[in-house]
């Protein structure tokens, strides 16, 4: 008797407190939808810990403070090209007779254009033609370019001093001959262009008819060669002679060496721009490589064994500064001073920050 009591009054009982607690939970649900907070209305309704608000909650992020070499780096848009031209003045008298086409390759001993149907050719050096040069001529820097470029075509001038002698008389004289031109064994300034090097023809400005004491041609050298534009700030990434990396349109990647950099734009005091010229290591895909767009990274200062974490757990403090929030433990904030940034990452130091700390990150 008591136990069917016992049965008998124990269920209402369970049934009302089953009714109660579904009442109270669909009262939090009607609180969140009209927006006063579903999360602020369970915790007085229940009067329960925090705890159902962090599993509502989406877990943080986090980050540890690692030790590992950072290097400073800027990605650039350049282009495959021929670098820089330079102007070709006519020093000879007479008339241009024949001018190149646009993308001609010219090299050493070859006719650059033609004055009064006598070819121009060109030397290599890095002394003009300055006098005329023959028997009786003392010696000097634009005698050895002679010699030299003689002796690179193959015709024996005997001993390559910058003395002009009868070896070097006799090795001019059948070069002459080889372009067609009378055999006086003497050149005179305008006979000959002497430049850096071998070139490509960029731009005929010259004209057939025209007078050839005139700007002709715009050359360039050969071999494919990367510019890229850099800000003034960023002329640290732009040291001559450093090495950068070059990824190439077709998807390649390949390095290449700074030749120079010139500052363009503004006035002697304000240069704005950077105009940075970069060769190929590999010298025979400078003459393979297609003209267009590349990515050029550039590196700068670099860090060993330095401690860095993710830029995004870096917080603005109250007080000024940054510091970073610890994810383990009670909520406490480090400040930390920064040193280099590279590939997302900065360098941190301060009181507290060690290797294989755990940070909270945002976001």
């Amino acid at each position: 008797m008591s136990a069917a009591t016992t049965s008998q009054s124990g269920g209402p009982v369970r049934m009302r407190r089953e009714r109660r607690q579904r009442w109270l939970l669909g009262g939090v649900v009607a609180v969140a939808v009209l927006g006063t907070g579903g999360v602020t209305a369970y915790s007085r309704l229940q009067g329960v810990s925090a705890e159902p608000a962090r599993e509502a909650a989406t877990p943080r992020r986090t980050a540890t403070v690692t030790k590992t070499d950072l290097v400073e780096r800027i990605v650039v848009g350049g282009m495959v090209g021929y670098g820089r031209t330079s102007p070709v003045t006519g020093r000879r008298a007479g008339t241009i007779t024949w001018l190149p086409n646009a993308g001609a390759l010219v090299r050493r001993g070859e006719r650059l254009y033609s004055v009064d149907a006598d070819p121009v050719p060109l030397l290599v050096g890095d002394t003009p033609m300055y006098r005329d040069i023959g028997d009786g001529v003392s010696s000097g820097p634009d005698v050895l370019v002679l010699e030299r470029n003689l002796d690179a075509l193959g015709y024996d001038v005997g001993t390559v001093d910058g003395k002009f002698r009868s070896g070097t008389r006799r090795a001019l004289k059948e070069w002459q001959q080889r372009l067609g031109l009378p055999e006086t064994g003497r050149l005179a300034p305008g006979d000959v262009v002497v430049l850096p090097g071998e070139v490509r023809v960029d731009e005929v400005t010259g004209r057939l008819g025209g007078s050839a004491q005139s700007e002709v041609l715009n050359v360039s050298g050969v071999g494919r060669l990367v510019t890229a534009e850099l800000e003034e700030a960023q002329r640290g990434f732009a040291r001559p002679d450093a090495e950068v990396r070059l990824d190439l349109a077709d998807g390649r990647s390949t390095t290449g060496m700074i030749k120079s950099v010139v500052a363009v734009g503004g006035d002697e005091d304000d240069r704005s721009t950077l105009t940075v010229t970069i060769g190929f290591t590999d010298s025979a895909l400078a003459t393979k490589v297609d003209t267009g767009p590349v990515t050029v990274r550039f590196d700068g200062a670099s860090r060993d064994d330095a401690l860095a974490l993710p830029i995004e757990a870096l917080v603005a403090l109250r007080e000024g500064g940054y510091g970073i929030e610890a994810a383990e433990g009670e909520q406490r904030y480090y400040a930390v001073e920064l040193g280099l940034f590279a590939d997302g990452l900065v360098e941190v130091s301060g009181d507290g920050v060690t290797e294989g700390m755990v940070v909270v990150v945002a976001g």
